[in-house]
């Protein structure tokens, strides 16, 4: 005796395959029936006082390039948009149980996305190789794979810890979303299931919506926000200028005799200006919304360095004055209050003992003041380094 459960499993391989048991004949005379008469020109719906509904997906497949100088903005991915078309409709059951077919778009009604914020050309979603899948029931279902490309606003103020936000805007062309077209994204935020990881940019976030624009039209937006990826900057960009405007401070620790202070304290400031220089061709050549904080802190840099050049010269020349030309008082006052512990000169705490500075002993020559403005200039310039190196690292982080 046949069981219940052996009927059942039976009368699914049956259904399976009356389901797709239909031929290109079949398809050929479904085509003929549905394009015959069939005026593309006029968008979908019966009752014409009732918006059709165009659903929408955006799927992303790669971030294709985010050029922070020019503000170019381009991904490759596919909209997915669905709608009923009612003369479309058919009953499978007269074309051998055939479910669904396939349809070039050049044949059917399609919406007209336009994208309206173009890097170059304004350019829509259609393409002559593309096909329609169009269920039985009308339900059509476009797959509109594209390069997009878009103008991005950036901000590099934390360059090149920055995130950017791009968006990609487009609008349905000549109908109104009142009385025609109604479009919705049937997911708030962007598919990344087949996205491919762009080795400089991190999706950080995405967002896919409707809003109304000034002059009240419906903008359709795909929103992506994105991080930048730090490391390589990190090692080739922030550690080296560090490094070289570190080493700054360190020229007044080389012997007055050598000779190489000047030519030293030279070319670590060209190496700054070169990373300026470097920085600057990079970012856009505009103040708005703000400037650089890499680039502000590069300039302080330079700035810095050129002090320390004229400083540089400065002690050279103390350090070459004359002995018999006595040291002013009041830069032997300095260097002595300076040079108090290694003179034995520390006074108890409360104690009320005035310094002898006219004590002979404790004149100096010109060469003992360059000696010890080395020592000063060395520790306020490494002081001056770490205030700065922390107030950038704070304001590009927080």
């Amino acid at each position: 005796m046949i069981s219940w459960l052996t009927v059942v499993v039976l009368s699914c391989f049956i259904n399976r395959g009356l389901i797709f048991a239909y031929t290109l004949q079949d398809e050929q005379t479904l085509h003929s029936a549905l394009l015959t008469g069939y005026n593309k020109g006029l968008r979908p719906g019966i009752d014409r006082t009732i918006p059709m509904t165009l659903n929408m997906t955006f799927l992303l497949f790669s971030i294709k390039e985010l050029d922070i100088s020019s503000g170019e903005f381009s991904v490759t991915g596919v909209f997915v948009l669905n709608w009923i078309d009612e003369r479309l409709s058919w009953n499978p059951a007269s074309y051998n149980q055939t479910n669904t077919t396939v349809i070039l778009q050049s044949q059917l009604w399609l919406p007209n996305l336009i994208n309206v914020n173009p890097f170059q050309d304004i350019t829509g979603l259609r393409h002559d190789e593309l096909s329609i899948v169009v269920d039985y029931t009308g339900l059509c279902t476009w797959f509109a794979i594209k390069t997009f490309e878009s103008v991005c606003y950036t901000d590099v103020t934390k360059y090149p810890f920055d995130t950017q936000v791009c968006s990609i805007k487009f609008y349905v062309w000549g109908y109104s979303y009142i009385q025609d077209i109604d479009s919705t994204f049937v997911s708030p935020k962007v598919l990344l299931t087949l996205y491919s990881e762009n080795g400089i940019w991190e999706v950080h976030d995405s967002a896919t919506y409707t809003q109304m624009n000034i002059y009240n039209d419906k903008e359709i937006i795909v929103e992506l926000t994105l991080k930048r990826r730090t490391s390589y900057y990190i090692v080739s960009l922030i550690l080296p200028i560090g490094f070289i405007s570190f080493l700054m401070g360190f020229v007044f620790l080389l012997p007055q005799d050598s000779g190489e202070r000047l030519g030293f304290s030279l070319s670590v400031l060209l190496s700054v200006v070169v990373y300026l220089t470097i920085i600057q061709d990079i970012l856009p050549e505009a103040s708005e919304p703000h400037v650089s904080i890499l680039g502000i802190f590069l300039s302080i840099f330079v700035a810095h360095g050129s002090l320390i050049v004229i400083v540089v010269i400065i002690n050279l020349r103390i350090q070459n004055q004359r002995s018999q030309k006595p040291v002013p008082k009041f830069i032997n006052r300095l260097i002595l209050f300076v040079r108090r512990k290694d003179l034995d000169m520390v006074e108890p705490l409360g104690s009320k003992i005035e310094l002898d500075y006219k004590d002979e002993d404790n004149v100096l020559t010109w060469s003992e003041v360059a000696n010890d403005l080395d020592l000063i200039f060395f520790v306020v310039l490494q002081v001056v380094f770490c205030i700065l190196s922390i107030c950038y690292f704070l304001s590009v982080l927080t």
